[in-house]
């Protein structure tokens, strides 16, 4: 009380008052600066649009009275789709270089950590106070990133102001933390739509991979123009179901182990589909040339408002081949046949030709032979195979390029096997395996069964039919046998008799010239001349004249038309010529005549396929095996045609019976030696599997 105004204590409550102030004004301006970068941080993030993760580690701030921009920030990171995680390190309440330590540290403490929650509260996170270590935080945080829900709110009109909402998401189970928004606000998009370019280099930069627009790619390695580098062959897939070209922008970003980028591409394209008009995916193809090594292929398409991204490890190298050396085997399709020393690079074969190619390299490349099999898998039997003689492409470079139909294969997953050997026995075996998908038809017909009567039928169902079933040679013994030659000797005028068994002797052991001079002096314009007609005829087609042959025999129809011999040797002629309208009318004609023969049942039934009649050729072909059923060629090819059938969502009679049918043809089959047993088990494994 005896201390005068102004003394030293009200001079030291001066200074405590000054300083506690300038503590406070520093504590709320670095605040403030760290709210500022927060804000800048995540409007920047705003341009990415996939969710992001954000670990905050920090001593902690004071903002007090403030709590308003805290829930600001909180809103600004739902907009930008970005978790805010605050990692609070623990300070030391008693620290010896401190020699003013604080009268209330706990206090303080516990003033910094309540802004940091309200923080990571609003930003859907949490509040890790680390004292020892941060192992434990960052294991919480990871198990939180490695999966969540995706929950959609749908929201009514009165709900668009642009005003927060309350929300909140519960869960049955207990013990569990939630995390979710705790507002939600809808409002219109305040980001201007980014150009397809943007969207794709931001893909290509994020750390994430984007799904909005399908990929698939695949990568083969070949010897490049210079002999130290492997050339990279680059496919890819983009999306699905495009039926035109589209403009694209598309790049990629190779790096090798050490996270160096070795080479870019970036740039806008239009790609095309398989085929302009069938709905597949877009086609990419390009390449690079890197040193043999371990690179990551980061590569990004964006097509309109979808973006797609993948990233792949790829290994750029050679197979080593005790001696010779190897590419990539590569498998694609559709190829046009016009350049096959190019591989055709794809993952998915749409209409029925797989294009295999393989590159052997170096001084017994010359040497070296390809055997190509396509199997359900890797050591399944081969379903069809093809020797591939190598084509030289320079010195120590030879090119196996071979085109596989596979129209007969089931839609799925096969393999391309690449058998590599020695024709001089220089050790080279190496079987190389590259896998491949057959497409499903593009177009798929309406299935038959349960149509009303009347109905409309599909008519345009063509069905396979092989070179060699129209083609069928003709047996001259089959005309000099005794029971056949009985029924056209009869029919011969007795001064021609002579003449005709002439005839047929120079016939039976191939001497055409003779037998054609004898079956024309019995041929007589005022009798029947029936027989030397046919024989005429016969005598051509044995010599390989089926234009004349067929002529013979139409002829010989005038007279000889209640004979079914005729019609089933003029129908083999037509069919031999390609003559297949008018091979069908005869048949048709045969058929009409006599219901109850069954052998023009086969060749009507390949006329059926090929006019696209394919439910009338299944069912044309049943009639011929219930007469012969032992008919191995029949038997394999009744059930190809039912899975030709079954895969264009047709039936022959209904879907049980079909099943039933084939499965009785592929029962017989399998007791014969058929070379088809594979593919017949193929076909029936898809049949009873759909």
């Amino acid at each position: 009380a005896g201390l005068p105004p102004n003394g030293p204590l009200e001079l030291c409550i001066n200074q405590v008052d000054t300083d506690a102030m300038m503590t406070a004004q520093d504590g709320r301006a670095e605040a403030r600066q760290t709210l500022a970068s927060l804000r800048s941080l995540l409007d920047a993030l705003r341009s990415i649009r996939e969710p992001k993760t954000v670990v905050f580690v920090t001593e902690g701030f004071i903002l007090a009275d403030e709590t308003s921009s805290l829930i600001e920030l909180g809103a600004l990171a739902e907009a930008s789709r970005t978790t805010l995680y605050a990692l609070k390190l623990d300070e030391q309440p008693y620290d010896v270089t401190n020699a003013r330590a604080p009268t209330t540290p706990f206090a303080d403490q516990r003033a910094r950590a309540e802004s940091l929650e309200i923080l990571a509260s609003a930003a859907r996170g949490s509040l890790f106070n680390v004292t020892t270590g941060i192992d434990a935080a960052f294991k919480r945080i990871q198990s939180e990133m490695s999966g969540y829900y995706l929950l959609g709110v749908e929201s009514e009109p009165p709900d668009k102001d642009g005003k927060a909402h309350p929300l909140r998401v519960t869960v049955s189970r207990r013990g569990l933390t939630v995390r979710s928004r705790k507002d939600v606000i809808s409002r219109p998009e305040d980001v201007r739509p980014r150009a397809p370019r943007e969207a794709m280099i931001a893909a290509l930069t994020s750390p994430l991979q984007l799904s909005a627009l399908p990929l698939r790619l695949i990568t083969f390695s070949l010897r490049g123009p210079e002999a130290s580098k492997v050339q990279l062959l680059i496919h890819a897939d983009v999306g699905a179901n495009y039926s035109t070209s589209r403009v694209v922008s598309l790049g990629y970003i190779i790096s090798d182990r050490n996270g160096r980028v070795v080479d870019t591409q970036l740039g806008d394209g239009r790609l095309p589909p398989v085929m302009t008009g069938v709905p597949s995916a877009l086609q990419y193809a390009g390449g690079a040339s890197l040193d043999p090594g371990e690179y990551t292929i980061k590569f990004a398409v964006a097509e309109g408002d979808r973006v797609g991204s993948v990233e792949h490890v790829v290994q750029a190298g050679l197979v080593d081949a005790n001696g010779v050396e190897l590419s990539d085997l590569v498998a694609g399709g559709p190829t046009d046949g016009q350049d096959l020393l190019r591989p055709t690079v794809g993952s998915t074969i749409n209409f029925g030709s797989l294009h295999g190619y393989v590159e052997a390299y170096g001084a017994d490349a010359a040497h070296v032979q390809v055997r190509y099999e396509i199997a359900a898998g890797p050591d399944s039997e081969a379903l069809l195979s093809a020797d591939v003689t190598g084509r030289l492409a320079g010195p120590g470079r030879a090119i196996f390029s071979q085109v596989l139909p596979v129209r007969q294969l089931p839609p799925g997953t096969y393999v391309l096997r690449a058998i590599v050997t020695s024709n001089e026995g220089r050790g080279v075996d190496e079987t190389m395996l590259r896998t491949f998908e057959i497409a499903p038809p593009p177009v798929l017909m309406t299935s038959a069964e349960g149509l009303a009567a009347g109905a409309l039928m599909p008519t345009d169902l063509y069905l396979p039919v092989a070179e060699g079933l129209m083609a069928r040679a003709f047996r001259r013994e089959d005309v000099v046998a005794p029971a056949t030659l009985k029924v056209f000797r009869d029919r011969v005028a007795p001064r021609g008799q002579a003449a005709f068994d002439a005839g047929v002797q120079s016939l039976g052991r191939g001497d055409y010239p003779s037998a054609e001079t004898s079956f024309k002096s019995v041929i007589d314009v005022d009798a029947d001349s029936t027989a030397a007609l046919v024989y005429l005829a016969a005598t051509f087609a044995a010599s390989g004249h089926d234009q004349e042959a067929a002529g013979a025999w139409q002829t010989s129809l005038i007279e000889g038309s209640d004979v079914p011999e005729i019609y089933r040797w003029l129908g083999d002629a037509l069919l031999r010529q390609n003559d297949l309208g008018d091979a069908r009318n005869i048949l048709q004609e045969a058929v009409e005549k006599w219901p109850g023969d069954a052998r023009f049942a086969k060749p009507l039934a390949i006329l059926y396929a090929t006019f696209g009649q394919g439910r009338e050729a299944v069912r044309t072909l049943a009639r011929h095996l219930e007469h012969d059923p032992a008919d191995i060629e029949a038997l394999a090819l009744g059930v190809e045609w039912m899975y030709h059938l079954h895969l264009s969502n047709a039936t022959a009679y209904s879907r049980a019976e079909d099943l039933k049918r084939a499965r009785g043809y592929a029962d017989r089959y399998a007791g014969t030696k058929g070379v088809q047993q594979a593919l017949v088990r193929q076909w029936m494994e898809y049949l009873e599997k759909r």
